[in-house]
């Protein structure tokens, strides 16, 4: 049977949704049923969630640059209401909760904001984001429209709203979209959809009067309350469910088909209140943006599932081919909790739900981890996201057909998954192709085609590959400068000027022009894995985990290498190599020592401590300094003068945690929990675990790497 894709266009012409405004520049930003758009034109725009209460607010404006780098062009951040009034009366706006300076390093760094203000947010923060003396209160009277509930709210609100004078696009400010509640009707919220959404409309009046009035106003998408033509739709998707209540592998997971499915039902699934069927909006009356597109997963003390990179990637291409026009990732940079005066700041099985989270860590397994390093899933994201910059307006525009051949279902294992976005307006087409499914192996496809049945006739994309785990988007008939290219079986990267790159693994690549050949350069994927560039310039550095970013009007590489080899391409000319070296390097040591340790009554290993003493450094010799810990154990804590400073929940990778957040100090207490002394819970002592996992109660070793900050010249 052939691999056919009929994509003729279905002639459905959009729809502008009464939703619009302007920046102080005059910049006139809409949307309709397919897209945002500015100026008239479709935009594509990444967004990534970063909690400024999470981090370290002397680190936000590099980490912030390092998201930018990786193609995001908006920062999605909850705002927690326990982070700035956890007593009554009592407001903090001050260090990490300092809002205002978060938004102005936004601006500076040119990225816009996408505010979720709540007033509930969760993201696995106590409460769902509550103070306690509001999650307190009798639940039949909150997130409601009741006199004393709302009294709250607009306190709140208004006091947000102080921190934020000025900070609406309108006024200058990045502030260019809000969200209202958060998964409002499908996990709490009244069962009345008329109590709902009449709650949802008082937030938004309530939103705007205390200065939130934006383009854009979004609101949770699956099973939730939605105003129609008020508040867009947010959608999500995650490769795996920490949050489940059992401890067994998932069925094979629908987002890693290409299909017109919308809603993950695992997400909220341990909260939610209904069927998740229930909606309150016609889905093909939006486009479709995500909210919650799974960059990572946060483990659980009785669920520890790891999202492999090409999880990460398959599912991220498979929403952006089947018309996501809009991927707002959840997590894309990890974080940590703030200290808590009166509580800590976790959710826990102690707040009424039914998981435990680490009072600490909320690294998320994603892009950026909580300790500032990249993941692998930044570069292989990176690659669509440049794509998705380059070729936005094409892309979003553009219709989605898929193939007559369909997989049965996600345990599908040999047929070809497929789909294709083609732009009638402009002719332009992006087939898109995957291999990869969670915890499954594929059977590899070598030398395939896909027959394209147009208005002009049929055109057949010869000599694909797909290795087991792989995924590709393939253009066809694109412009390149003034130039044609009909057909590829390599992958699109971006463009610099008027020269395009590609990426693929195939010794010799197809490149099938119209006449003349354009400007083309291939790269290998392991390559584009590692490009960054600047306006003018594609820069391919040597090690994965190292990170080029442009900061105060500088070039910097982070590095943990003593010397990197950088591959420079610009518009013309052949590719260059710059080799940069650190001045002065450093052998840091870290030496461990047994401290004590903690039996139950009966003589049952409860924990050990250990010592982490580090030396052989000068702190201003780098730039950053990480603690690598390979230890046995459920989970893992690191005490600094007494108190705790980060954990970890043992997921089968080594626990990496930043030194410079506790300005290099010179010993640190760790706690090692025995593997059989897990977390009380309610699915008992089993945990589920992705990666291998040895059991035991031991330190096995710690290692200091250290990171160096670079300025690239010329």
């Amino acid at each position: 049977m052939r691999n056919q894709i009929n994509i003729i266009s279905k002639g459905k012409a959009p729809e502008l949704l009464p939703m619009s405004g302007k920046d102080k520049d005059g910049n006139l930003y809409q949307v309709d049923n397919v897209s945002l758009l500015k100026n008239g034109k479709r935009i594509l725009p990444v967004m990534g969630e970063f909690h400024y209460s999470r981090y370290e607010p002397e680190s936000w404006e590099e980490e912030l640059e390092k998201m930018k780098a990786g193609g995001i062009n908006i920062v999605a951040t909850y705002i927690f209401w326990i982070h700035h009034e956890e007593r009554e009366g009592e407001w903090d706006f001050s260090g990490c909760r300092d809002l205002r300076h978060f938004l102005e390093l936004c601006e500076k760094t040119g990225l816009q904001v996408w505010l979720r203000i709540g007033p509930w947010a969760h993201g696995e923060c106590r409460n769902g984001g509550f103070p306690d003396w509001i999650a307190c209160m009798d639940k039949e009277k909150v997130r409601v429209n009741e006199p004393e509930y709302l009294g709250y709210v607009e306190k709140y609100f208004g006091k947000l709203g102080e921190q934020c004078r000025g900070m609406m696009c309108k006024d200058g400010g990045p502030v260019i979209g809000v969200q209202l509640e958060n998964e409002y009707g499908h996990c709490g919220g009244p069962a009345e959809t008329e109590k709902g959404l009449a709650h949802m409309a008082q937030l938004k009046r309530k939103a705007i009067a205390a200065g939130f009035e934006v383009p854009y106003y979004s609101a949770t998408g699956w099973g939730s309350y939605v105003l129609e033509e008020e508040t867009l739709p947010a959608l999500g998707g995650y490769v795996d469910a920490p949050w489940a209540t059992h401890t067994k592998e998932l069925p094979a997971g629908v987002n890693f088909l290409f299909s017109s499915y919308k809603i993950d039902d695992n997400i909220g699934s341990d909260r939610k209140s209904h069927d998740g069927s229930r909606t309150t909006y016609d889905l093909y009356r939006y486009p479709w943006i995500t909210a919650e597109l799974g960059a990572g997963i946060q483990p659980t003390s009785h669920r520890r599932p790891f999202p492999w990179p090409e999880d990460t990637e398959a599912q991220a291409l498979c929403i952006l081919g089947s018309g996501g026009n809009m991927p707002g990732y959840y997590m894309y940079h990890g974080g940590i909790n703030p200290e808590g005066k009166y509580s800590t700041l976790q959710e826990s099985q102690a707040t009424d739900i039914y998981n435990n989270l680490p009072v600490k860590c909320y690294d998320f397994q994603t892009c950026i981890r909580e300790s500032g390093e990249l993941n692998e899933s930044y570069g292989r994201l990176k690659k669509m996201h440049f794509l998705m910059e380059d070729y936005g307006e094409i892309l979003a525009g553009a219709e989605v057909h898929f193939p007559e051949i369909l997989p049965e279902s996600p345990e599908d294992m040999h047929t070809i998954r497929a789909a294709v976005r083609m732009n009638h307006d402009t002719g332009v087409g992006f087939l898109f192709l995957n291999n990869h499914q969670r915890r499954r192996k594929m059977e590899p496809h070598e030398d395939f085609a896909m027959e394209l049945l147009t208005e002009k006739g049929s055109v057949t994309v010869p000599h694909l590959s797909l290795k087991t785990g792989e995924c590709a988007v393939i253009p066809f008939d694109l412009p390149v400068g003034d130039k044609k290219l009909e057909l590829t079986n390599a992958s699109l990267l971006c463009r610099i000027g008027e020269r395009v790159f590609f990426y693929t693994d195939l010794e010799n690549p197809l490149f099938q022009w119209e006449e003349e050949e354009g400007n083309v350069v291939v790269l290998s994927t392991k390559e584009a894995n590692r490009a960054f560039r600047t306006e003018d310039t594609l820069y391919i550095v040597e090690h994965g985990d190292s990170c080029l970013m442009e900061m105060d009007g500088g070039k910097y590489l982070l590095t943990k290498a003593a010397q990197e080899k950088l591959t420079v391409y610009r518009e013309t000319g052949e590719a260059q190599s710059i080799t940069v070296s650190v001045p002065e390097t450093v052998k840091p040591e870290a030496k461990t020592s047994f401290v004590r340790e903690e039996k139950d009554a009966d003589g049952k290993l409860l924990w050990r401590e250990y010592a982490l003493t580090m030396s052989g450094f000068r702190k201003e010799a780098v730039h950053q300094l990480y603690a690598s810990i390979d230890y046995l154990g459920d989970r893992a804590e690191v005490y600094r003068n007494g108190a705790l400073a980060d954990d970890w929940f043992t997921n089968g990778e080594r626990w990496h945690f930043a030194l410079r957040r506790f300005d290099y100090p010179e010993e640190l207490i760790i706690r090692i929990y025995a593997s059989d002394n897990p977390l009380p819970c309610s699915y008992g002592t089993e945990v589920y675990y992705d990666l291998p996992v040895e059991s035991g109660c031991e330190l096995r070793g710690a290692e200091l790497l250290p990171e160096y900050r670079l300025e690239l010249r010329g």
